[in-house]
């Protein structure tokens, strides 16, 4: 019997390894008819697609675009959409604020944030770890990077994670959903639209953005909302899933626990097996430009390619006991941030917030128990993990 996979089915929601390990050992390029799409499963696939410039963001990267058709009204174009020559300029643009030395710079401010909410929630003996700490994070540095005001940061953070809402037996974003990405990007727009006249200056990419020519031409204020929603999004949506994954690993495996707490070095290591086992994207997308053989068969220019990011993250044939957590594996490569002309620009930013959050949590909280009863996982067929996760613990 062969496997039969869909990225709307919910069966998919509730525990999608045993269909994954099926599409790997099996089918590694699965073709929907349905969607005229080609679903790639296996990491070697993955990696080497990911980089190559036969597989086209031009036309779209998001699920809901390549396997629905819709199209909501987003004007303005985003790094993500673009393909060289056009992306490298722009991410040349942006990408100072996000390498080493920057993620270096925020940690200080980022670790002071962690301790003040630490105190703020502790003497409750009980704290979300999305809500209470490593979402007022995420959005936070996203703002500092940005330029954005912090009085709006959890504004930004509730209208992002609203605008992932999903209803069941529905297929893609629901209406609340859509408001929700509407009010990010009408805050967005109202911000720019004052830094273009002058009102407020900073040292963020708002006003990097707004400063830059590419191609000859000024950056249209569009373009600006486009790209930092993009920013927004990336820099606060993925980065609390991973680390709820993370502190849920931890729980499940007391004793690695144990020695990530008495050894905080170790605490990056923990946080990069949690980047590759609790990756939150369940998959994105290309348009093929030209055919491309694969696996005995051809994927032709025209068609769709999801990569299936969390599936190929536990792919046997790169990690041996690929299911299992362990903080000491130290993966050489995993997907999580991507791979190639679109890997994510704030990967240096990400590991840095999700290392200084359970080095600082564990300093505080060694030893602690998931409230199991109150967790919320997402059902989606963009996201995966944690929408909300308790702990509890004396204090």
């Amino acid at each position: 019997m062969s496997v039969h996979y869909h990225p709307f089915s919910e069966a998919l929601f509730d525990d999608p390894w045993p269909i994954y390990r099926r599409l790997r050992d099996e089918t590694p390029a699965y073709y929907l008819e349905e969607f005229d799409c080609w679903f790639l499963s296996r990491f070697d696939d993955v990696w080497n697609a990911a980089g190559d410039p036969r597989f086209l963001a031009g036309e779209g990267v998001t699920t809901l675009e390549l396997l629905l058709g819709q199209r909501f009204p987003t004007p303005g174009t985003g790094l993500a959409s673009l393909d060289p020559p056009r992306h490298t300029e722009l991410r040349r643009l942006l990408a100072p604020a996000f390498l080493p030395a920057a993620a270096r710079r925020l940690e200080g401010p980022a670790r002071e944030l962690v301790r003040r909410f630490l105190d703020e929630e502790l003497p409750r003996g009980e704290l979300d770890v999305i809500r209470d700490l490593a979402m007022r994070l995420s959005v936070r540095v996203a703002c500092l990077i940005l330029g954005l005001p912090l009085e709006d940061a959890d504004l930004l953070s509730g209208a992002v994670n609203r605008s992932f809402d999903r209803e069941p037996g529905q297929r893609g974003q629901t209406e609340s959903g859509q408001a929700a990405g509407e009010l990010m990007r009408d805050t967005l727009a109202k911000y720019v639209h004052e830094r273009r006249r002058g009102r407020g200056r900073g040292e963020g990419l708002v006003d990097r953005m707004l400063g830059a020519e590419l191609g000859g031409q000024r950056l249209s204020d569009a373009d600006v909302v486009s790209n930092l929603s993009l920013l927004v999004v990336g820099g606060t949506e993925t980065l609390p899933k991973v680390f709820a994954g993370a502190v849920w690993q931890l729980a499940r495996h007391p004793a690695q626990r144990a020695r990530v707490a008495a050894e905080p070095a170790l605490a990056a290591d923990a946080f990069w097996e949690a980047l590759r086992l609790e990756m939150p994207t369940t998959m994105l997308g290309r348009t093929l430009g030209e055919d491309v053989p694969l696996h005995g068969t051809t994927l032709r220019a025209g068609q769709k390619v999801m990569f299936l990011w969390g599936c190929a993250n536990r792919d046997e044939r790169e990690f041996p006991d690929a299911e299992r957590f362990d903080v000491a594996r130290r993966a050489p490569r995993i997907l999580s941030f991507g791979q190639g002309t679109h890997r994510c620009l704030g990967h240096n930013v990400a590991r840095m917030e999700g290392r200084v959050l359970l080095e600082e949590l564990l300093a505080r909280v060694p030893d602690y128990e998931v409230v199991e009863e109150r967790a919320v996982r997402l059902r989606s067929e963009f996201f995966r993990g944690f929408a909300a996760l308790p702990i509890r613990f004396r204090f």
